[in-house]
């Protein structure tokens, strides 16, 4: 895949599988290559990962956000990063993913040197449809997404609030148990169709969600607005209208978890590598990290996916959208090839 270098498109796709899923830093692949007699430097680990992101990942990357800005419902999440060249101290990953019921399985990782809603806006733009998210104040500037709450936010904050010795009789308890009677009803109809659970959401959920959020409006007065009940009861009644979203489509879900678990990959990953020393390495960290989860959600052995883009698209003549098609995960070639 890369002139004049050792790196096989099986060499390069085993380092890239040890790093971003066994999450195995370079200086640890340097010393195990050694150990079997190949001295393969961590620089030029490093190069492989930069070079191949640049000349082929990109590509479909890019073919990817395009999917992925046609799907229906989204997730989004951000974490914390470090980069040495950076002059912040923290820069972020964005993580946006289709949604669970999606018929395809895509996950982005998009690296920024910041977290203000510019970096949603760019990535998104007029996106049109649900998008499930944290109440992070820059998914409240896109000007076409109907922004759907996540109920675990809401449930842990009631969480935190109950006491240690607390009796069922604790508010905090009360409201924790609200939260927990909705996510029951919506486990009970996790196998239904996007129909039958909207019918059942209009029900059963949707009065069950009025009389928690009366329950949070009837003790708001009685509880210090800065105590953890207090800030638990705000929040719940501040953001109502976008946890209440949730019931406008049977296809949404009442968490965003299925973003905090792909941002977890990445934090796993960062206790691990600790840092990028570039933006550009960072960048292409992304670009690889999203290919291995969507071959992931897609039914895929992500080492045999990213070794076979190392070794066919070499040589194609041009890496346009057309030619990528055949490339993405889901195409029935793909699924033969590297399961």
């Amino acid at each position: 895949p890369l002139n004049h270098g050792l790196g096989s498109a099986s060499l390069i796709a085993h380092s890239l599988y040890q790093k971003y899923e066994m999450k195995v830093p370079d200086y640890r692949q340097e010393s195990d290559w050694k150990k079997m007699g190949l001295e393969v430097s961590r620089q030029m680990l490093n190069y492989w990962d930069l070079k191949s992101s640049q000349y082929y990942f990109k590509p479909v990357y890019d073919l990817l956000k395009q999917k992925l800005l046609m799907r229906p419902i989204l997730h989004a999440d951000e974490t914390y990063y470090t980069v040495l060249e950076s002059k912040t101290i923290k820069t972020y990953y964005w993580v946006f993913l289709s949604g669970k019921h999606d018929q395809y399985g895509i996950t982005l990782y998009h690296h920024d040197p910041s977290r203000s809603c510019k970096v949603a806006l760019n990535f998104l733009g007029n996106y049109p449809g649900y998008l499930h998210c944290d109440m992070w104040q820059a998914y409240e500037q896109l000007p076409k997404a109907t922004l759907v709450g996540c109920w675990a936010h809401v449930r842990r904050k009631f969480h935190e609030a109950v006491p240690q010795q607390a009796s069922e009789k604790s508010l905090a308890q009360k409201g924790l148990n609200y939260c927990n009677r909705m996510f029951y009803l919506e486990q009970t109809w996790e196998n239904l169709s996007k129909q039958e659970r909207y019918q059942l959401r209009q029900a059963k959920l949707k009065p069950l969600m009025q009389e928690f959020f009366n329950w949070c409006e009837k003790n708001k007065i009685t509880v210090l607005p800065g105590s953890k009940l207090g800030r638990a009861i705000n929040y719940t009644l501040k953001h109502q209208a976008t946890f209440e979203h949730v019931l406008l489509d049977g296809n949404l879900e009442l968490s965003n978890n299925k973003a905090e678990r792909a941002v977890k990959s990445l934090v796993m990953g960062r206790k691990n590598w600790l840092f990028s020393q570039s933006f550009e390495g960072a960048t292409a960290s992304g670009f690889i990290l999203s290919l291995i989860e969507t071959a992931k959600r897609n039914g895929l052995d992500p080492e045999k996916y990213l070794n076979y883009l190392l070794q066919k698209l070499p040589n194609e003549e041009i890496l346009d959208s057309e030619t990528l098609e055949a490339y993405l995960p889901w195409q029935e070639k793909i699924q033969i090839n590297c399961k």
